[in-house]
């Protein structure tokens, strides 16, 4: 190979790397990531767990797949109340209306420096929720890409304290109930689905007995309170389930309201005054009719299955 030869190769080559370096050094750049289009960058659905930072608690949920109950884990374990988990997986999937660069509208306007509201969708960065914006149900929302305006008539009515977050009904539609233990009787879930009354006496069909369930199901709170211990119980209720877990209820008082204290959960559950009957009593006039009512008036029923007057949930 000549020198010529040699020469021309080598400044090929260099020529090569030049031209690969420019390249290089003026390439274009890579788009940066596009920001959701919804308020969390999850898919929908498959939302599984939430921390909400309240004023003064902080309120964790799961669930073990999409498409299963919520529950409480923190601070308490207890069902979730699908209304105010509805209203946060509703803003989740939320499309803003507007959205800003974060910093582009004053704390003092968006509330974002002291937000209502703090939560987290599957352990990922908290999502701030501020004040109202400027059209009516918005509100401001910070997440670490942007400022948001979001249309969110549900958040208006989340509750502020963790107890509200509880689920207003005592027990579950799919709770496995094997018994319920009331003050002067007890229902016993039979092989085929239907309930044993005991003591025999205070069964009245297997109608009384499954309102009664259905009553211990569906029937809603007023309100959820902080126990009061300075307040005796009256009776108890005890409900065992499949697994053999059992809950116990304290019956505090039945008028002006009536309220059942779970001690382990620290909260007194206040019913409407009607509803004693129905939940403790199996009276149950609206559904079967009010002829069949005056045999199941509390002093017919025996307080124990010996007939002895006293409280049956009370110790000896």
């Amino acid at each position: 190979m000549t020198r010529k030869r040699l020469i021309f190769n080598v400044v090929l080559i260099l020529g090569i790397v030049v031209l690969g370096l420019t390249l290089w050094l003026v390439r274009a750049p890579e788009p940066a990531p596009t920001p959701p289009q919804t308020v969390s960058a999850l898919a929908p659905g498959s939302v599984t767990a939430m921390e909400v930072h309240l004023p003064n608690a902080v309120v964790e949920l799961d669930r073990s797949r999409p498409a299963a109950t919520w529950q409480l884990r923190q601070p308490i374990a207890a069902p979730a109340d699908d209304v105010p988990v509805e209203a946060l997986l509703a803003l989740a999937e939320a499309t803003p209306t507007q959205r800003y660069e974060r910093g582009a509208i004053d704390d003092e306007t968006t509330g974002l420096d002291d937000p209502a509201l703090v939560v987290r969708f599957n352990g990922q960065a908290p999502i701030l929720v501020g004040n109202e914006g400027p059209t009516p149900a918005s509100r401001y929302i910070a997440t670490p890409h942007a400022l948001l305006l979001v249309q969110a008539e549900q958040l208006a009515r989340l509750p502020t304290t963790w107890r509200n977050w509880v689920s207003p009904t005592l027990i579950t539609d799919n709770a496995d109930l094997a018994q319920l233990t009331l003050p002067r009787l007890t229902l016993t879930r039979g092989e085929t689905g239907g309930w044993q009354v005991k003591p025999s006496s205070a069964d009245r069909g297997a109608d009384y007995a499954q309102a009664t369930i259905d009553a211990w199901r569906h029937s809603r709170v007023l309100s959820l309170e902080p126990v009061d211990a300075s307040r005796e119980r009256i009776a108890r209720v005890t409900l065992r389930y499949g697994d053999d877990h059992e809950r116990r209820l304290d019956v505090i008082e039945r008028e002006p309201e009536l309220i059942l204290r779970d001690a382990e959960r620290g909260i007194d559950y206040h019913f409407a005054p009607h509803l004693a009957a129905p939940l403790l009593d199996m009276q149950h006039p609206d559904t079967l009719g009010a002829g069949r009512v005056r045999s199941l008036q509390p002093s017919a029923i025996p307080l124990n299955p010996t007939g002895e007057k006293g409280d049956a949930s009370r110790p000896d």
